[in-house]
């Protein structure tokens, strides 16, 4: 049997009748302020679950599946969520610094005030997402941000190297030192440039001494 305890109080929230939370299903239970740290998730399918100041930090979410939940201000630092299906969920004020979620899908989420530091999001679907988050240091290599919402975020020295970023809001966001190569821009079109070694000219006096020598 497995607990579900508050991660201050200790206080049992719900208890499972299996070995463990592989594979289990959730849906409708109020588990504000659960302790899932360094458990194994995998293959869970949540769904209207109340899991708001919740700690999921180092937890493993391979192959699961969420929607409909809320997660405002709950900590998934050092989480791996690649490839799991977290669309249509609640993700306001929430910690993921060097969260590892390649792709895993963000569609349609609520995110705005999240953490996203150091994160690596690699190839995540984060379509018609609320981003109004610190992305600073992030990896976004071919993440698709289509249609997403990114007014005031910050992408710091974050890579986003070949991510779409078609018809994004970007007012205000900051892009300071962003890798930006072959990033489609809010227009449909490559946006991003790499800087190319100019040829070397010849100073103005080898010049007149070539002419001289004809």
């Amino acid at each position: 049997m497995v607990q579900i305890l508050h991660r201050e109080t200790g206080k049992v929230l719900l208890k499972a009748k299996n070995d463990s939370l592989r594979g289990c299903k959730l849906a409708g239970f109020d588990l504000s302020g659960a302790n899932f740290a360094n458990m194994d998730l995998s293959g869970c399918n949540f769904s209207g679950c109340n899991l708001s100041d919740s700690d999921f930090r180092g937890a493993i979410f391979d192959q699961s599946k969420i929607e409909t939940s809320i997660f405002r201000k709950s900590f998934f630092a050092g989480a791996n969520l690649s490839k799991a299906d977290l669309s249509d969920n609640v993700f306001e004020g929430a910690n993921f610094k060097e969260a590892v979620a390649v792709g895993t899908l963000f569609r349609h989420c609520k995110m705005s005030g999240a953490n996203f530091t150091k994160a690596d999001l690699t190839k995540a679907d984060l379509f018609f997402s609320e981003l109004r988050a610190d992305f600073s240091s992030a990896i976004l290599y071919e993440a698709n941000l289509f249609g997403a919402d990114l007014t005031t975020a910050d992408f710091t020295k974050a890579d986003l190297r070949k991510a779409n970023m078609t018809d994004c809001k970007i007012a205000r966001a900051v892009f300071s030192f962003a890798k930006m190569e072959a990033c489609i821009g809010t227009n449909g079109r490559p946006w991003g440039f790499s800087v190319k070694a100019q040829p070397s000219k010849k100073p103005w006096w080898k010049v007149w001494e070539s002419a001289s020598d004809r």
